[in-house]
């Protein structure tokens, strides 16, 4: 993306100098035959013409800002000091290891953890689906226990805003597998 906007800046750049300089030179020769050939050109094009060019140095121009643009997502990172400096852990680093915790709970069908950094403290938000019969008050605060165990073991010392659970689908089992159980 950025060899694209370089040589578009460089198209442009180029269009502008050329365009200046042709300005400059109007005004000390008295007809200047390219000026002339382009304003005269511009006067006999029909009007859808002159409109398609117009449109066409917008989009270049638009095309051109937007290719200057960074699209990466900024990386939020948890920092820890120590005697030896600081440490920076990536939210996306901990939230995939969070993520893990649904092999750990046989009731979890399904398990999204979303983090987020807020004035050096912690902030966990899990979203899960249980399967049905969970008894989901127990699991929700063994999520939590866990959750808090494994950020104090791996990340040190860590300020927790908190940690919240949702569970947002019971699945159950289809009819016909309860069929075969009976």
């Amino acid at each position: 993306m950025k060899a694209i906007h370089f040589l578009m800046g460089l198209v442009l750049y180029l269009a502008l100098a050329a365009a200046g300089m042709l300005l400059m030179a109007s005004v000390v020769m008295v007809e200047p035959s390219c000026l002339h050939k382009a304003l005269a050109w511009g006067r006999l094009a029909p009007a859808w013409g002159r409109v398609l060019i117009g449109l066409g140095i917008l989009v270049y121009m638009f095309v051109y800002l937007l290719s200057g643009i960074s699209w990466r997502k900024k990386r939020e990172l948890v920092t820890f000091e120590n005697e030896d400096g600081a440490v920076h852990v990536s939210t996306e680093a901990v939230q995939d290891y969070l993520n893990g915790l649904k092999d750990e709970f046989a009731a979890v069908a399904w398990l999204k953890t979303r983090l987020r950094a807020q004035r050096g403290a912690l902030a966990v938000a899990m979203y899960l689906g249980v399967k049905e019969h969970t008894q989901i008050p127990e699991l929700c605060k063994l999520i939590q226990a866990r959750v808090r165990e494994i950020l104090q073991e791996h990340l040190g010392t860590c300020d927790l805003l908190g940690i919240s659970v949702e569970v947002t689908e019971i699945q159950t089992r289809k009819k016909s597998e309860r069929d075969d159980r009976a």
